[in-house]
């Protein structure tokens, strides 16, 4: 492996000192030498060449990659019974009652139907007992050449949903202050050759610092090419990727494939590929269930509850007693998750009608990458809400085809205003019968504008 600097970043002769430094910790971040807190590179990796390189999904993951002895989920959600149960056959075939909320399912079912029926799935879950409350898609899986359930699907790009998980090792591991400016060059949407977005200007100037705050909810790319670079190495966001369920199974209680990962190994790395992968644009495949896990890690701060889609499930509603990441670093993660909602990438789907009830409730991170399976440009949101204290968490994946209608961050405000439209704060799901899900239940709690304001300044 070529180890210039100058040829590897194709930078001029003059300004070759202003790199030295994030040329050393380059070099100890991509060949990842042994510090506290990171992991080496796994033997046998694949080798990634590209965003999304084919095969991104195969059958072969998806009959191998799924914890044996777990109940399926039909690639299409039966309609409730007589007695307003939606049952779903268990791995003996016996039917078993499930935590699904007919009125909330068939709200965002006809909701995507009005939306043309894109390739699309959202996943609402309760953070108190991870009972999943919805689990609703677009187009028929047959359709589009999958075998699951679209909500099941791991062949998503993560894309920028990635970026949680490099935010919780930037916090866990090099104790990263979420609202400390750093000095950022070459803008935040590329991630160059050139190596400019790890350059420092040296002299500060108006515009070029952003905190990591604002770096998460505007999903600035070069902001965490840099970081991940200089200050995590691709060991520490590999074993936080593994604590977060990528190479393990996620803990359900239905049978999940396990989602592709394929990290930047040392013999094709470069600083390069690895601030690009760290941004999102890495080999890393996302269910809407892993969506959804991802954010109920969070609001349980750190331990992670399994989600259960069976009243009589035999796995625990118990947080896992160890922790994945600190509390403080949860906390950290909950007082940033608005930045994406509050004037960020998702801001579009919350300022206006209805959903602007939402603004200052509503946390989360969105994603948009071309993928291969299916082929297409894939958006994304996944959150949780009240971001004070979580009590429903929703990830929502669309794929756009043509003209489309819904984005996933659209898709999720519909999801959180079902939740509250029928649920209202307080509203759980008993394990004796339907859930008290009535349209006369309380609405979203009222927001005021100076705390939104506050919020958004931060």
């Amino acid at each position: 492996m070529n180890l210039s600097p100058c040829r590897r970043f194709h930078i001029p002769p003059g300004r070759q000192g202003s790199v030295s430094v994030a040329w050393f910790l380059w070099v100890l971040g991509v060949i990842n030498v042994a510090l506290p807190g990171r992991t080496g590179f796994a033997q046998g990796e694949p080798t990634f060449e590209g965003p999304l390189a084919p095969p991104f999904y195969s059958a072969k993951s998806a009959s191998t990659g799924v914890a044996p002895h777990l109940p399926g989920i039909p690639t299409k959600i039966p309609p409730p019974a007589a007695d307003g149960v939606i049952y779903i056959a268990d791995s003996h075939g016996v039917p078993q009652a499930t935590t699904l909320v007919p009125n909330l399912q068939n709200h965002l079912s006809a909701f995507l139907i009005d939306a043309r029926s894109p390739i699309a799935a959202v996943v609402v879950a309760e953070v108190k007992t991870g009972n999943i409350l919805a689990m609703a898609q677009g187009k028929s899986p047959e359709d589009w050449g999958a075998k699951v359930h679209t909500a099941l699907h791991g062949g998503f790009p993560a894309a920028s949903v990635f970026k949680t998980v490099v935010t919780a090792a930037a916090l866990d591991v090099a104790q990263w202050d979420p609202y400390a400016t750093q000095d950022l060059q070459g803008g935040c949407s590329r991630v160059g050759e050139s190596g400019a977005w790890m350059m420092d200007s040296g002299a500060r100037r108006a515009g070029a610092e952003i905190s990591l705050r604002k770096a998460f909810g505007s999903s600035c790319n070069g902001y965490y090419a840099k970081m991940a670079v200089n200050n995590l190495g691709i060991g520490a966001i590999n074993q936080y990727a593994k604590k977060l369920g990528w190479t393990t199974h996620l803990a359900t209680d239905f049978a999940l494939e396990k989602a592709p990962y394929r990290p930047p190994t040392p013999q094709s790395s470069s600083a390069h590929t690895v601030g690009k992968f760290a941004a999102g644009f890495g080999n890393v495949g996302l269910s809407a269930v892993h969506g959804a896990h991802l954010m109920m890690t969070i609001a349980h701060r750190g331990h992670p509850i399994p989600l259960r889609i069976f009243r009589n499930s035999a796995i625990s509603s118990a947080p896992a007693s160890d922790g994945i990441y600190s509390e403080s670093t949860a906390d950290h993660l909950l007082d940033i998750l608005d930045a994406s909602v509050l004037g960020g990438t998702a801001s579009f789907a919350f300022r206006r009608g209805k959903y602007t009830k939402l603004r200052g409730l509503v946390g989360g991170k969105t994603g948009t990458l071309t993928g291969s399976s299916p082929k297409g440009l894939t958006t994304w949101f996944a959150g949780l809400a009240p971001t004070e204290n979580p009590e429903v968490v929703v990830a929502s994946v669309v794929m756009l085809e043509g003209r489309w209608v819904v984005k996933g961050p659209s898709l999720a405000a519909e999801a959180f205003w079902a939740y509250y439209d029928y649920a209202g704060m307080s509203a759980s799901v008993p394990s004796n019968g339907p859930g008290p899900y009535d349209k006369a239940a309380p609405i979203v709690p009222k927001i005021s504008k100076a705390t939104r304001k506050t919020r958004f300044l931060r």
